[in-house]
């Protein structure tokens, strides 16, 4: 262990602490929250003139978004634990009443992995002489599902608090600058952030930085900029010029 790299050695004790679906949460919270309240206000930049209407508006924004986004992901995990204990009563009940069939499933998965004779056959007496084992294993080779690593509302929660801080960037400077400033301000301050997020992202999914940093950059301007767009044409077909 003493040759491997610092930084590879802390990756692998993040993932085996099981820090792995937070990191996920965390950034899809604080990557929405940046994108959605900056577009948000660019869009209602470009149609009112109010500085103050449009702090007001991103700010409604921003806590709407944490809760639909915080319950959305409370929700999704809550499914995913509903699907993973039914089918894990299914095995249970299987393993049970028709073992030969589960032995002979067992079989099948490990003969494509390339166990064949007496290798095999002892694979197999191995993971079937503890149950919950066997179970473990037919779950995760034969249905590719595997017990969450964290709770629904910690997901939720997660998502939820990730966005709020997030979309707290894109309207700070409305709070100290005029509108003409602030825009400007907050595609500057949100587009650092932005970058951040995805060198951070890199670290633990093993991409290059910078391309990483770049792609949630330019998908953060995109979304912005075709936002501006409608809010500008709504303006101009409503007949006001903020």
């Amino acid at each position: 262990m003493a040759d491997r790299h610092p930084s590879s050695y802390a990756l692998e004790r993040w993932h085996r602490a099981g820090h792995g679906p937070s990191l996920r949460n965390f950034v899809f919270g604080t990557s929405d929250g940046l994108v959605t309240v900056l577009a948000f206000v660019a869009g209602v930049s470009a149609s009112l003139g109010d500085r103050m209407t449009v702090l007001v508006a991103g700010i409604a924004e921003m806590f709407a978004g944490a809760l639909s986004m915080g319950l959305g992901a409370w929700l999704g995990a809550r499914a995913e634990r509903d699907l993973y204990l039914r089918e894990r009563a299914r095995e249970e009940r299987e393993v049970n009443e028709v073992p030969h069939l589960e032995r002979d499933e067992l079989r099948e998965i490990y003969a494509k992995k390339g166990f064949s004779g007496a290798d095999l056959e002892r694979v197999v007496e191995i993971l079937t002489a503890n149950q919950k084992r066997w179970v473990d294993v037919m779950m995760a080779e034969e249905l590719g599902l595997a017990e969450a690593q964290e709770s629904a509302l910690k997901s939720g929660l997660v998502v939820g608090v990730s966005y709020i801080c997030a979309a707290a960037i894109p309207l700070l400077p409305y709070l100290l600058l005029d509108l003409k400033q602030a825009f400007p301000a907050s595609l500057a301050l949100t587009g650092a952030a932005l970058v951040a997020v995805g060198v951070a992202k890199a670290r633990f999914t093993q991409r290059t930085a910078w391309k990483s940093g770049l792609e949630t950059l330019l998908a953060g301007y995109a979304g912005t900029l075709l936002c501006f767009g409608i809010g500008h044409l709504t303006s101009m077909l409503l007949g006001r010029h903020p």
